[in-house]
């Protein structure tokens, strides 16, 4: 038999060959961001301008189900793209532009219309390693009988934010709508102040905050983990759990109401450095004061409340449902993270955790590699590596 030295030894090297292959993967990653398309509409025309990702979109990448372009099969194709000047890079999405507009499908009264393109512009930027943004500017003709519109692009651009810019509107009645890939827009009304469709809204934002979870939520689901290594018990992992989601919840309202603002520069270190916290607690779980635990829980929660509003910023805090916006994207949050403790609570606790052994087979290395790579993470967030 395996002595327990060798058992450790051998854990600590399973571990060592996951971080490994998280880091030489991570380390080129290409993080896949929804498009965003601001629309305005005159007596004459509907406006567009989409800033997009000619490099995805280009290389033919499907983005529906990958979160960065190193998913994907084609992702050599995207590098090739990536390092054209502006120059060429315009010129590969003018030759490909009739193809683009294909896949665009803007609707009048019901009817597909023509696309007339305006101009591209595309983003100067020096680093490699961040994504480009291009902006295609484009418009489509209106009547007199024009009354509403729908917005569809190909499922393989991605996830796109549909958003009003109307300066005759109030900012509270501004339309903002997030589209999962492939899926259609609620109708727009040309003639109407406030035509959202407030359940389709809360749907989409309820499976927005899920997906910010499961499966987008590395950092977030690491951090989750690491409360649960605190403690085998239900009453102390729910205990956590709560204080985490009243926290989160906090910030994630005062920034949505513009009583803070939010720089990603500081938040997502931070972050990074949270999920180092919980795994070094754990480890030494003995020396630590139990209330002092969920204090630092709730300053935590307070920072990742500040990372799921960076979810919403780019989609826009102020629209006609912000509140019910919201409650909803934080119902898809909760929803998704008791599923994630529900799965390792019946798994794990019920099973191993009363073993005499599970806290040095189990507990303490998971707790070394959630550290190491939320650590790994901080230095890479702070582009030291």
């Amino acid at each position: 038999m395996f002595s327990y030295t060798k058992i450790i030894k051998l854990y600590l090297f399973l571990i060592l060959v996951v971080i490994l292959n998280i880091f030489s993967r991570s380390s080129i990653s290409h993080e896949i961001k929804p498009s965003i398309a601001d629309f305005n509409y005159d007596g004459s025309y509907l406006n567009f301008k989409i800033r997009l990702n000619a490099e995805l979109i280009l290389s033919n990448i499907d983005a529906s189900n990958i979160s960065n372009t190193d998913a994907s099969p084609l992702s050599e194709i995207y590098d090739k793209f990536r390092i054209l000047n502006k120059n060429d890079l315009l010129e590969a999405i003018q030759s490909s532009w009739n193809e683009i507009r294909s896949n665009i499908d803007i609707k009048i009264n019901n009817k597909s219309k023509k696309i007339i393109l305006n101009k591209i512009q595309i983003e100067e930027i020096k680093n490699f390693e961040i994504s480009r943004d291009t902006f295609v500017y484009f418009s489509v003709l209106l009547d007199n009988n024009s009354e509403q519109f729908t917005f569809r692009w190909n499922k393989n651009y991605g996830p796109i934010i549909l958003r009003e810019i109307n300066k005759h509107k109030l900012e509270d009645e501004l339309i903002t709508e997030y589209l999962q890939s492939g899926i259609e827009s609620n109708t727009f009304s040309f003639r109407e102040n406030n035509f959202n469709k407030t359940f389709n809204s809360f749907i989409k934002f309820f499976v927005l905050g899920i997906q910010h979870i499961i499966p987008k939520g590395l950092d977030h689901i690491l951090f989750i983990c690491g409360l649960f290594l605190f403690s085998s018990s239900l009453k102390k992992l729910i205990t956590q759990i709560t204080i985490f989601t009243i926290a989160h919840s906090i910030t994630l309202i005062f920034v949505s109401l513009s009583l803070m603002r939010i720089n990603p520069q500081i938040v997502e270190p931070i972050i990074a450095l949270s999920i180092v916290y919980v795994g070094v607690e754990n480890i030494f779980k003995n020396y630590v004061k139990e209330y002092l635990r969920y204090i630092v829980i709730l300053f935590f929660g307070l920072l990742h409340g500040l990372g799921f509003a960076l979810v919403l910023s780019d989609i826009g805090y102020k629209s006609s449902d912000l509140f019910i916006n919201l409650i909803s994207f934080n119902i898809g949050i909760e929803v998704a993270q008791i599923s994630i403790v529900l799965v390792l609570y019946l798994l794990i606790a019920l099973n191993f955790a009363k073993n005499k052994n599970y806290r040095i087979f189990f507990q303490v290395p998971s707790s070394i590699l959630i550290s190491s790579i939320g650590l790994y993470w901080f230095f890479e967030r702070i582009n030291f590596i």
